[in-house]
This record gives C-alpha cells, structure tokens and sequence, in this order.
C-alpha cells in the first residue's frame, strides 16, 4: 500500500516548495515565523540573500525532490531527499547539544524526524514494488 506515503510525501513536498517560495517572495511574512534576522552590515541585504539562496535553495531543492520522487515511485529519489533532511536534523541536534533548547527547537526536530518517517515508508514500499 504505497499511495498513503506517496500522497503524505507530495504533501510535504508542496509545503517544502511553498515555503520556498514564500522565502523568495514574502521574507517579511516568513522570516520572523521562523525566528530568523537579517540584519547585517549591508542593511540586512546579505542576509536576506543568504535566506533566499541558502534556506529556500534547501527547501526548495527538497521540495522538488520529493515529488520526482512521488511522480516517479523512485527509491534512488527518496535516497535523495533522505540525504538532505539527514544533514538538515544533524544540523538541529548540533544546535541542540551546543545551545540547549526548548519547545522552540525541538519543533522543527519533530517535523524533519516525521518526514525522515514518511520518506522512509515510502522507500519501503516502493522497494517492495521494485523487488
């Protein structure tokens, strides 16, 4: 029963690509949301720059990933995906060991945690079809 993961994992690839897109276009509504500044010497213009490219490039990147992946039924997709978010929760239990934490950062350790679950469903699944 491989369409439940799929369909989870093209909704979490939508929401990867909105929130791309809203780093893209709408930094002011998003950024704050996500605890983000952008101050630097430059009037915030380097890192909002750095938001674009480097947060959203991930997210989006993600985002498109994941539905080849769905579209496709493709283990070696879902491999892909897994790498980024992979690195993306090591970087949270970094932060975490290195600055504590609350409820604030263990949130998005959840998220990343449940969609390494999904992705990893779906990756079982479609090894199951392919085998």
């Amino acid at each position: 029963m491989v369409i439940i993961p799929r369909i989870l994992v093209g909704v979490a690839a939508l929401g990867s690509i909105i929130l791309a897109l809203g780093l893209w276009l709408g930094q002011e509504q998003v950024i704050p949301a996500l605890g983000i500044a952008t101050t630097d010497l430059a009037g915030g213009l380097v890192g909002r720059a750095t938001v674009r490219a480097d947060i959203a490039g991930l997210f989006g990147g993600m985002g498109i990933c994941m539905l080849i992946a769905v579209i496709r039924q493709s283990v070696q997709w879902v491999n892909a995906v897994l790498v980024f978010v992979g690195v993306a929760i090591t970087g949270r239990f970094i932060g975490l060991v290195m600055d504590g934490g609350g409820d604030a950062v263990i949130q998005p350790i959840i998220v990343e945690a449940v969609t390494i679950g999904l992705l990893l469903w779906l990756r079982a699944g479609l090894s199951k079809q392919g085998a």
